[in-house]
């Protein structure tokens, strides 16, 4: 087989993981419980939002806010890749497969890109067959809302995949800082972290939330052009914090 075929068959094996099994094995609460807790949450965001909806007073752009959270789950995605090895006693397993550093935190890096990936398409999909169905039942709410409300999905999920190869570059590095001689550093990367995160949120760029209002006029893509160089910027970076990691896993490993 040659070395391509290897490094898919890595990233097959990490999109496959299903995360770590002590956590899983500790967790007193039973799985078809937590669907019931799941269910039900779905049940009470579905009637709530009908409810509103049918007074007329549900502006179906904004229902994307509920997904702003979206990019610190990214965050935690990327350290839980890494750092699940760790939590699964496998991590001796994992270093000394014979492939290079770099194939083995690549493949961690690209499978939860593609994981991102999915679990944003499921969120497109499920809001937009949302959308139609309010649009459909409710006199007051047209097709044109539904278009607007997905190509608003559309512009912000792109914001976020956009940059999510950085995103998950910076939690790999937040985890393997933690697992190297480095290791004084990963509290100082956290608050960075989380605190730019919230200061980039709540105080340093209103433009994220000026989308929403802008597709509501039927703006497809209503970003300038410097919103693919930052993308371009931010895939840069992120490759090089990826050889970083591998570096650290490399030359800066703490056992």
């Amino acid at each position: 087989m040659n070395s391509s075929g290897l490094f898919k068959d890595l990233i097959r094996h990490e999109f496959r993981n299903k995360g770590s099994w002590r956590k899983q094995s500790s967790n007193r609460l039973p799985r078809s419980w937590r669907l019931v807790y799941f269910s039900f949450f779905l049940i009470a965001a579905f009637t709530i939002s009908l409810y509103f909806a049918l007074h007329n007073q549900l502006e179906l752009t904004r229902l994307w806010y509920v997904t702003l959270g979206l990019p610190y789950m990214i965050v935690f995605m990327g350290v839980g890749t890494l750092r699940r090895e760790w939590e699964n006693d496998t991590y001796g397993w994992w270093l000394t497969l014979p492939y290079p550093r770099m194939w083995l935190i690549s493949a961690k890096w690209i499978a939860a890109i593609l994981q991102t990936i999915v679990v944003i398409l499921i969120l497109f999909v499920v809001g937009s067959i949302y959308a139609l169905f309010i649009s459909s039942i409710i006199q007051a709410y047209t097709f044109a809302d539904a278009a607007s409300f997905m190509i608003a999905g559309l512009n912000w999920f792109v914001m976020i995949i956009g940059f999510t190869p950085l995103v998950i570059a910076v939690g790999l590095l937040t985890a393997s800082t933690k697992y190297s001689t480095l290791r004084p550093l990963s509290p100082i990367l956290w608050i960075l972290l989380m605190g730019g995160g919230s200061i980039f949120y709540w105080s340093g760029d209103q433009r994220i939330y000026e989308q929403f209002d802008r597709v509501q006029n039927g703006h497809w893509f209503p970003f300038t052009w410097h919103f693919p160089v930052a993308v371009l910027i931010s895939w840069i970076v992120a490759y090089v914090l990826v050889r970083l990691n591998a570096y650290l896993l490399e030359k800066k490993l703490s056992l």
